[in-house]
C-alpha cells in the first residue's frame, strides 16, 4: 500500500468508524430515550431545523420509516446519506484490504466532488 493509499485508507476508515458510532447511538438511544436535548430549543423554546434528527435516525435504524418522518421531514435524506457514506467507505476499505487494490488519484478526486455535492445537496435545508 503506498502513502496515498495509506492515506485514503485512514480517512475512510475514520469515516466508517464515525458514521458506524452515530448509527450505534441512534440504534440503542430509541426516540423517546435521547440523551442529549436541543440547545436551541431549550433556550428559546423554539423549534431549529435540526430538531428531531437524533429521534428521527433512532426511528430509522429501527425500520420505522413513517414515525422518523414525522420528527424531522428533512432526516431522511441524510439518513440516506450517512448510509450510503457508510457502505461505500466500508468498500473502499474492503477493496483496499482485502484485493490490495490501488486507489487512483482521478477516482479519490472523483469521489471526494461528488461527495462534497451531496453533502450539500443533503444538508442546504439546514441552513435556511
Amino acid at each position: 500500500m503506498n502513502l496515498k493509499n495509506n492515506s485514503y485508507f485512514l480517512i475512510n476508515f475514520i469515516f466508517v468508524i464515525i458514521i458506524g458510532v452515530v448509527l450505534c447511538y441512534s440504534y440503542f438511544f430509541y426516540p423517546n430515550n435521547q440523551p442529549i436535548s436541543c440547545v436551541y430549543k431549550l433556550q428559546t423554546g423554539l423549534g431549529c431545523s435540526s430538531c428531531g434528527l437524533s429521534r428521527a435516525f433512532s426511528a430509522f435504524t429501527h425500520l420505522k420509516w413513517e414515525e422518523g418522518k414525522a420528527y424531522n421531514s428533512n432526516a431522511l435524506l441524510c439518513f440516506y446519506f450517512f448510509m450510503s457514506q457508510f457502505v461505500f467507505r466500508l468498500s473502499i476499505i474492503f477493496l483496499i484490504v482485502i484485493f490490495k487494490k490501488t486507489i487512483r488519484p482521478f477516482f479519490i478526486w472523483t469521489e471526494s466532488a461528488i461527495t462534497i455535492i451531496l453533502f450539500i445537496f443533503t444538508f442546504y435545508k439546514f441552513l435556511l
